[in-house]
C-alpha cells in the first residue's frame, strides 16, 4: 500500500475503535513523512513493540502490522486475552520514504559510503585508516537517470549510544558535519523507533523485514522442516557477545512460538536467519551491534544491569520470504504468516506460557538454505 493509503487506513482505525487505538506520530522521515506509532491496550500494563518495513521494498510486514492492528482494536477474543495484559505498540512503517520508491534505504543521498572497518580486532582505533567517512551502512538506489545513488539503510543505526557508533569513533575529525555529529544520530528514522523503546520500554521487540527466496536444506531434521520445500520466513535472536544471556533467553522463546506456531499451520517453513559458514565466515548481519535485534538486546542488557527485573531485552528478527514475488496469492500468505506468528507471541506473553518454553528448543532451528531464484506462487508450496 502507498504512505497514503495506510496513513487513510490507520486514521480510518483510529476512528472506528477510538476507545481502543491511539494514533502517534512518533518521528518524521528524512523527507519529512510522518512515521505513526499504533499503541493499543493499557498503558499500565507491560509494553511489547513491532516494528516493520525499515526497508522501504520489503512490504509484507506492513500490511500484516494494519491487519493486526484491525483485530486487536476490535472487541474480539484476541483483543481481551492480549490488550487486558499488554500494551502493544506497532510501528507499520519505519521507512516511508524508502516505501515511496519502493527502495531499500531512507533516500538521504547525502549519507557517506561505506568502507572497511577503521577499528583494529582488539577494538581500539587504528590511526593510519581515520578519516575516511567509515562506518557508514548504505544501500543503493539508481535514479531515473540510471545514476546509483546511495542512502543509509535504517537497520544499522540503532546504536545503543550514538557517540560510541563506529561512524562517529572512525571520524573524530568530522564532528561539525551532520553524519559525523558525535550529539546526534543522522538517521531520524531510526531516532523514532528508538524514541518510543526509551518512552515506552518494551519488554521485547520484533523487527519484520522480507527475505531473498530460499529453500529448505536436504539434510535438515524432518520434524523441524521439510527438505527441499521453500522457505517462508527465517528468525533469529540478538548475536552480538555483549547481550545478557536473559536477553538471548527472552528472544529465543519469542522465536521458538512463532515457529511452533508456524509449525500449527503447516504450511510454512521457517528457519534460523543467522548461520555461521564452516570457514567461519559469518553470515546474515553477524553482531554488529547497530543491527535493531542486537541493538534492543543490548539495551534491554542495560535496563537489567541497572537493577529493572525481567523478563525483558527480548529482539527478534522475523524475516518473510516473498522479497521477489509480489503475485496475489503469495502475498496474501506471506501477509498472513507474519499476523500469525505475531499473534502468537502477543497471547504467549500475555498468558504466560513464553517464560516456560525452554530457550534451547531454539537451536533446533536449521540455516536458511540454498537461496533460490524459484517464485513462490502456491500459497501450499
Amino acid at each position: 500500500m502507498s504512505n497514503n493509503q495506510l496513513y487513510d487506513q490507520l486514521n480510518a482505525l483510529s476512528r472506528r475503535f477510538p476507545d481502543a487505538l491511539r494514533l502517534e506520530q512518533a518521528g518524521s522521515s528524512n523527507e519529512g513523512r510522518p512515521i505513526w506509532l499504533a499503541r493499543l491496550g493499557n498503558s499500565d500494563k507491560p509494553a511489547v513493540m513491532i516494528i516493520t518495513q525499515q526497508h522501504g521494498n520489503e512490504p509484507h510486514g506492513t500490511e500484516a502490522a494494519v491487519n493486526l492492528i484491525k483485530r486487536l482494536a476490535s472487541s474480539g477474543a484476541l483483543s481481551r486475552q492480549v490488550l487486558d495484559n499488554l500494551q502493544v505498540l506497532i510501528v507499520p512503517r519505519v521507512n516511508p520514504d524508502g516505501a515511496e520508491r519502493f527502495s531499500r534505504g531512507n533516500m538521504d543521498f547525502s549519507a557517506p559510503q561505506t568502507s572497511a572497518d577503521c577499528l583494529r580486532a582488539d577494538g581500539p582505533l587504528n590511526p593510519a585508516k581515520l578519516d575516511q567517512h567509515l562506518g557508514a551502512n548504505v544501500t543503493a538506489f539508481t535514479n531515473a537517470d540510471g545514476q546509483r545513488q546511495f542512502s543509509y539503510d535504517i537497520n544499522r543505526y540503532h546504536w545503543t549510544d550514538w557517540s560510541k557508533s563506529t561512524q562517529i569513533r572512525c571520524n573524530p575529525g568530522l564532528a561539525s558535519e551532520r553524519h559525523f555529529n558525535p550529539g546526534q544520530n543522522p538517521v531520524p528514522e531510526a531516532v523514532a523507533v528508538r524514541g518510543i523503546y526509551d518512552r515506552y520500554r518494551p519488554i521485547w521487540l520484533v523487527d519484520v523485514h522480507n527475505q531473498n527466496p530460499a529453500v529448505v536444506l536436504e539434510d535438515v531434521d524432518p520434524e523441524v522442516n521439510r527438505p527441499g520445500r521453500q522457505v517462508t520466513g527465517s528468525i533469529t535472536w540478538p548475536t552480538h557477545p555483549d547481550v545478557a544471556p536473559e536477553a538471548v533467553a527472552l528472544s529465543k522463546q519469542l522465536a521458538i512460538v512463532m515457529k511452533q506456531r508456524s509449525t500449527q499451520l503447516g504450511f510454512m517453513e521457517i528457519t534460523n536467519y543467522y548461520y555461521e559458514h564452516p570457514n567461519g565466515d559469518v553470515r546474515r548481519g553477524g553482531g554488529d551491534p547497530g543491527i535493531a535485534r542486537n541493538a534492543y538486546g543490548l539495551l534491554g542488557t542495560e535496563r537489567l544491569a541497572a537493577g529493572e527485573t525481567g523478563p525483558l531485552g527480548g529482539s527478534v528478527l522475523m524475516e518473510i520470504g516473498g522479497l521477489n514475488s509480489r503475485g496475489q496469492k503469495s502475498a496474501g500468505m506471506l501477509r498472513n504468516n507474519v499476523r500469525e506468528m505475531l499473534e502468537a507471541v502477543l497471547v504467549a506473553t500475555a498468558d504466560g506460557s513464553l517464560t516456560v518454553i525452554d530457550p534451547a528448543e531454539a537451536d533446533r532451528l536449521p540455516p536458511p538454505g540454498q537461496e533460490s531464484d524459484k517464485p513462490l506462487n502456491n500459497p501450499h508450496e
